[in-house]
């Protein structure tokens, strides 16, 4: 941690200390305001192959890049990113015969929006099935895992088959994990949790894959790399244990991204989804 960040660091959980209020109204803003739209340039030839159209999403306008006309995969990115970092897995989804959809989050991409979570991502994929019909899968990677198992359970969206890749079982936990990773005091943690259960109007608890994994009824694969350090691997295998009839995939040193790119897991879902 250099200095600079060492300092701010000190100065949130002092905020956390003196002025509580103005400390989780500017965490919580901050929380739901993605720093960039994109992670990486990588994929971008396969978007640029691709139809790029537009739908209505929950907060504007959502980017979908579409192609192929066998039976329909949509797919969701994660925090911070957008449809590029699917694309090699599109890819090899369009040449196997299928229709890749992917899609821009709110906020995130070329999607319209400032601000968004879980609730609007999931929110959009259920959007996005109004405009291109149910799909026959979904491809989730990271948040992107949670934001569809909330499409699944409170917006009607009904894959035959979803496949996770790299996800966090519940959002108390990554909010608390990447907290005590930068440094944050108990206190500053707790207000940014409490902060979160009201902008979402329920219990952060609910916000939990493992507890709606068990009503689920697509087929599911979950795979993870034991070197993610976003999200812990342990937490796939946690949802896969209560996700009836579940498979789960482990691949020894791969990180989070690593399950974007790589020959092997490619391999995988595209035989799963086959």
């Amino acid at each position: 941690m250099t200095a600079t960040s060492r300092s701010t660091v000190m100065l949130a959980n002092a905020a956390a200390f003196i002025t509580p209020q103005t400390f989780q109204r500017r965490a919580v803003s901050q929380f739901v305001t993605p720093r960039v739209r994109s992670q990486t340039e990588r994929g971008r030839e396969i978007l640029d192959t691709l139809r790029a159209e537009t739908f209505q999403g929950p907060v504007g306008r959502q980017r979908a890049y579409v192609g192929g006309d066998g039976p329909a995969v949509f797919f969701q990115h994660g925090w911070e990113a957008d449809s590029a970092d699917l694309a090699t897995h599109a890819d090899a989804l369009l040449q196997s015969g299928f229709k890749v959809v992917l899609i821009d989050g709110p906020a995130h991409g070329q999607s319209e929006g400032r601000k968004a979570m879980m609730p609007e991502f999931g929110a959009g994929l259920a959007a996005a099935a109004d405009t291109y019909g149910q799909p026959f899968a979904l491809v989730a990677h990271s948040m992107g895992t949670p934001s569809a198992v909330i499409a699944m359970s409170r917006h009607g969206l009904s894959p035959d088959r979803f496949v996770s890749l790299g996800a966090p079982r519940s959002l108390p936990e990554n909010v608390r994990f990447h907290g005590r990773s930068a440094g944050l005091s108990h206190r500053a943690v707790r207000l940014m949790l409490e902060g979160l259960e009201r902008r979402f109007g329920e219990p952060i608890e609910h916000f939990d894959v493992a507890r709606d994994a068990p009503s689920m009824t697509a087929r599911a694969l979950f795979v993870h790399g034991t070197g993610d350090q976003i999200a812990r691997a342990a937490s796939s295998s946690e949802i896969a244990r209560v996700w009836p009839g579940a498979e789960l995939e482990l691949y020894e040193g791969l990180g989070h991204r690593g399950v974007l790119r790589d020959a092997r897991v490619i391999e995988r879902v595209r035989t799963f989804l086959s």
